[in-house]
């Protein structure tokens, strides 16, 4: 299986039935399957989304060896260099899906902050989901404390490696503190507490400000698993 992964662009596509309008796409709101979803330029070699953002084809092959590459030049800084990565294009994408979601939702005004949290963050997830990413659980429950869980399954990053009994998913942390400080306005971390390379079913994460994400990265590190570290943020 291939994982599909886009990468910030501000280039635009130049393909038959693509009609950008200011970061979004007039009438055309869900993508169900990767021909919906993808442009492709035959004449420049090129793969675009449909709102012009430059993409990428890599293997599971490519995904680890990336991972592994980097290890093997900076050690343990790599699952931090990852993490910037994950956090910095967040942050970048928003911005792109905060400008779509306003032409495509909004009448050009309404702002994501304005619409329903679940439907804002279904319509920014869906398409990694389709560029494969993984399926994704959003839990808010945890919000009166300031905490967001979020469960992957399928991780493009996890299913790449192998078994190496610890969190491997440093990109999708980075995301997920990326778009949640954008959203939230404030200064937002993640820390995975539960991943597929460590046996589990799906992937966890936990998203917070640095204290309390410091503290599960604690109990993490103590041995704790998701649910004893989600109790120690409840106590």
């Amino acid at each position: 299986m291939s994982s599909q992964i886009a990468t910030p662009s501000s280039s635009t596509s130049p393909a038959d039935g693509i009609d950008p309008v200011q970061g979004g796409y007039r009438g055309y709101h869900n993508y169900f399957v990767p021909e919906e979803f993808f442009a492709h330029d035959p004449q420049r070699g090129a793969i675009f989304l449909r709102d012009g953002q430059r993409a990428a084809k890599v293997t599971d092959a490519f995904i680890a060896g990336l991972h592994q590459g980097i290890e093997d030049e900076v050690g343990s800084a790599g699952a931090l260099m990852m993490y910037q990565c994950g956090k910095t294009w967040a942050e970048q994408d928003m911005h792109r899906f905060a400008n779509r979601m306003r032409q495509e939702f909004g009448g050009g005004k309404r702002e994501i902050w304005q619409m329903n949290p679940r439907f804002v963050w279904e319509c920014w997830w869906w398409p990694l989901t389709i560029t494969g990413f993984g399926g994704w659980h959003l839990d808010l429950s945890f919000g009166e404390k300031g905490l967001t869980v979020v469960e992957i399954r399928n991780s493009a990053v996890a299913r790449s490696m192998k078994l190496l009994g610890k969190p491997v998913c440093h990109l999708y942390a980075g995301l997920f503190a990326g778009a949640f400080s954008y959203y939230e306005r404030i200064e937002r971390q993640s820390i995975e507490i539960q991943c597929y390379s460590m046996g589990n079913d799906v992937c966890k994460f936990l998203v917070g400000d640095e204290k309390k994400v410091n503290a599960a990265d604690f109990w993490r590190q103590e041995g704790a698993n998701s649910s004893e570290i989600l109790a120690h943020m409840d106590a």
